[in-house]
């Protein structure tokens, strides 16, 4: 009983101290003190020292912690107190039985107690406080407030080693900028500091940094007593706008005048105009101010900050030329800013082009074409001007694109037609002339164009003549797919009229040729030839004959595709040894291909295609189909046994076993082995009496194949 009025007691006291931290309350003893004065209890924990963390708060000395402990073998009690799980001190209870002290204060999160025992027994915690317990300054920063140039940084700083007022620093973009002390009132002491006051707060007040943008501002808590780090309370950006700002929207020549257009405004003076210098090749050449109406500007700064000049003398150099326009700075700002730099150009004169001399094909009755070289550079296009028969020029053609040809068409026949090709630019031109006399219409075109003899290397051709007084004819010659006709002759032209012939030599025998003819006159066009494809004659030719398939395995059958290609004949026999495959024909002599079957086999086949002509001659080709074999092909072997003793032919698998006999083979008999067609085999003559391998094919696996190798060996 007078265990419990004492407990009752030290809580009474407990409360009365104010702590900041409670602790865990302590687990009550079993209720052995009766009859009083008690007895010493049996049983574990009889002997243990009971008691209770009541408090701890941080002070500037440390940590100030109270309790109560005792020991049922009776004495003082110490008690040990750790923070984080570290001690920091031992504190002894008076004779009520109560501790108080203050201890080292180290950074941690929990403060315990630990009473130690007296006699027997052992130490026991006797209770924990949740205490945040920190060494290095701590605040928060909290705001900047903006006053013109001047920034306001409001917050609190407290280092629990002091009641006092504690140092700030205040870096900018890195920079130190001032120290001041955080003593401000705050409207309550910092959390965990109840008995510190209030007297930490902050309101320090710095110059913004120069030079629009943005910029970065700290604040560190200058460390006092115990603790090793500045606390860094944290950082804030803000942005600085005092340089004019704007834009140079356009720069434009109009001859040897430029228009310049933008806008500008300060944001130290929103509402009056700012000017602006303009420079031209990095030379002033005029102030300006930006009063213009511009509804399009943001908001902020109203419609009235535009500028528009149009009559700034442009640089007209030759070559290419630069506009910058520079806000100038009304107030607080430090530079004047390039709104922009915008590009224009003056062109070199231009050259006059050269027109190309007229060619054969460029010259007709009814169109001429012109083409010309680029002599310049800075041309913004051709015009082409024409007189006909040396009436006044007109324009026919402006060209700006990459083009330097023009086909003028529709012209009169034999009319004298003079152009005139002028480069331009906005400033210069230069022009070159040429002229020329359309042709007259073509003669008549030859009609009835026939082969009407063929060999192996000519072909001769028969045409009517419809034109009179023509100079010669033309006969030219070429493949079918030949847009223009390699080989082109002159034909001297006969009197009047009629039938003419002519024999084509020096052809490729079976080949395919195009023949065309037309008739000449100088001052004409050429009229359009006549011509006719015919074959020259001549034995096949075997283009190409190819297997899908180049080899297969033995006992894996593959089908086979066989392709062909020939030229001049009309018949193909394609065969697979003996047996005919196909027999096709074709009533021309032209290129003729396609594909036929070549069934399905293990290789080892050789196909023949023969090509016939309609005379009668022939050309062959053969493509092979080889069989490959991992194993020697055996059809049959034949052992004969010379020794004096029986032996045995077996048959084992790919493992080495046996799996069939053969058959006996007698002192100096033989036996036929003929493995199954397709079965992989490993052939073992042996002695029965004392297993010796008397024969063995040298590979020791063999494939038995209808069409593998015969072979006689003797052992014994």
């Amino acid at each position: 009983m007078k265990r419990r009025i004492r407990a009752a007691i030290l809580a009474v006291l407990a409360a009365s101290v104010g702590l900041v931290a409670q602790a865990n309350p302590a687990h009550a003893r079993p209720d052995c003190d009766v009859p009083d004065p008690p007895p010493i209890c049996d049983g574990p924990g009889s002997h243990d020292p009971e008691g209770n963390l009541t408090g701890a708060t941080r002070v500037p000395a440390g940590v100030s912690v109270t309790g109560w402990a005792t020991d049922p073998d009776g004495g003082a009690v110490r008690v040990d107190i750790t923070i984080g799980g570290t001690k920091v001190g031992t504190l002894t209870t008076t004779s009520g039985g109560n501790f108080s002290g203050t201890v080292p204060a180290r950074a941690g999160g929990n403060v315990c107690a630990r009473a130690l025992n007296n006699g027997a027994g052992t130490s026991k915690l006797i209770g924990c406080a949740n205490l945040a317990v920190a060494v290095d300054p701590v605040g928060s920063f909290d705001r900047i407030e903006r006053s013109g140039t001047d920034l306001a940084l409001h917050g609190w700083a407290i280092d629990g080693d002091t009641t006092d007022a504690i140092w700030l620093h205040v870096y900018q973009d890195g920079v130190f900028a001032t120290a001041a002390p955080a003593d401000r009132a705050l409207s309550a002491p910092p959390a965990g500091h109840p008995g510190y006051g209030t007297g930490h707060g902050f309101a320090v007040t710095v110059p913004e940094r120069p030079g629009d943008g943005e910029h970065n501002v700290c604040v560190y808590a200058i460390n006092v007593g115990a603790g090793t780090v500045n606390t860094e309370l944290g950082c804030r950006t803000y942005t600085v706008r005092h340089d004019p700002t704007g834009a140079l929207d356009e720069v434009t020549r109009t001859g040897n005048t430029l228009r310049v257009r933008g806008w500008s405004a300060d944001p130290d003076e929103p509402q009056t105009p700012t000017e602006v210098h303009i420079y031209d090749s990095g030379v002033f050449v005029r102030s300006v101010t930006a009063n213009g109406h511009r509804p399009d500007l943001p908001g902020e700064y109203g419609p009235t900050h535009g500028y528009d000049v149009t009559d700034l003398p442009a640089n007209m150099t030759p070559g290419p030329h630069t506009v910058c326009a520079y806000a100038i700075n009304r107030a607080h700002g430090v530079h004047n800013t390039q709104l922009g730099c915008r590009n224009y150009a003056v062109p070199a004169p231009v050259a006059a082009p050269t027109i190309n001399p007229f060619g054969e094909w460029d010259i007709y009755s009814n169109e001429i074409h012109v083409s010309w070289t680029d002599n310049s550079t800075s041309e913004d296009g051709y015009r082409v001007e024409r007189s006909v028969a040396g009436g006044p020029w007109v324009e026919i053609s402006r060209r700006t694109d990459a083009f330097r040809s023009l086909t003028d068409r529709n012209l009169t026949p034999n009319t004298r037609h003079c152009y005139r090709v002028i480069a331009f630019n906005e400033l210069t031109e230069a022009a070159a002339e040429v002229c020329a006399t359309t042709k007259q219409p073509p003669l008549p075109q030859p009609t009835g164009l026939t082969v009407v003899g063929r060999t192996d290397t000519t072909l001769t051709v028969r045409w009517t003549d419809n034109a009179e007084g023509e100079d010669h004819y033309l006969l030219g010659w070429g493949r079918p797919t030949d847009q223009v006709l390699p080989r082109i002759i002159s034909i001297p032209a006969n009197p009047g009229t009629g039938e003419m012939t002519y024999t084509v030599t020096g052809l490729d025998s079976s080949t395919d040729y195009r023949v065309a003819v037309s008739p000449r006159k100088a001052g004409h066009d050429t009229a359009p030839p006549l011509d006719t494809t015919a074959w020259t004659t001549g034995g096949p030719i075997v283009n190409g004959f190819t297997s899908s398939v180049g080899a297969v395995q033995a006992c894996a059958p593959t089908e086979v595709t066989l392709n062909w290609k020939t030229t001049g004949a009309t018949r193909v026999v394609v065969k697979r040894g003996t047996t005919t495959l196909a027999d096709r024909t074709q009533s021309g002599p032209g290129v003729w291909e396609g594909t036929v079957s070549g069934g399905s086999h293990d290789g080892n086949v050789l196909y023949t295609l023969t090509a016939y002509a309609a005379d009668g001659r022939t050309a062959t080709a053969n493509v092979p189909v080889y069989r490959s074999t991992p194993y020697p092909l055996v059809k049959s072997i034949e052992f004969n046994n010379t020794g004096w003793y029986r032996l045995e032919a077996w048959y084992y698998d790919l493992y080495d076993n046996k799996i069939q006999k053969i058959g006996d083979v007698a002192s100096g008999g033989k036996i036929n082995i003929t493995p199954g067609h397709c079965q992989v085999r490993r052939i073992k003559v042996i002695d029965p009496n004392t297993g010796r391998v008397a024969f063995m094919p040298g590979s020791q696996l063999v494939l038995g194949h209808n069409e593998g190798g015969v072979s006689q060996v003797a052992a014994g």
